[in-house]
């Protein structure tokens, strides 16, 4: 039997606004966007 997935990244605050905006393209941010992801893949795999 599989393990449930467990998730490792909550956004909150101006940090999920920002995110948000970057997926659904009503702002660029493709820098931040790039940053965010590489923190998220790094915390992710620290658990």
């Amino acid at each position: 039997m599989t393990k449930p997935l467990k998730l490792g990244l909550e956004l909150t605050g101006e940090d999920a606004l920002r995110f948000h905006r970057y997926m659904e393209g009503h702002e660029e941010l493709p820098q931040r966007g790039r940053e965010m992801m590489r923190i998220a893949v790094r915390l992710a795999e620290q658990e």
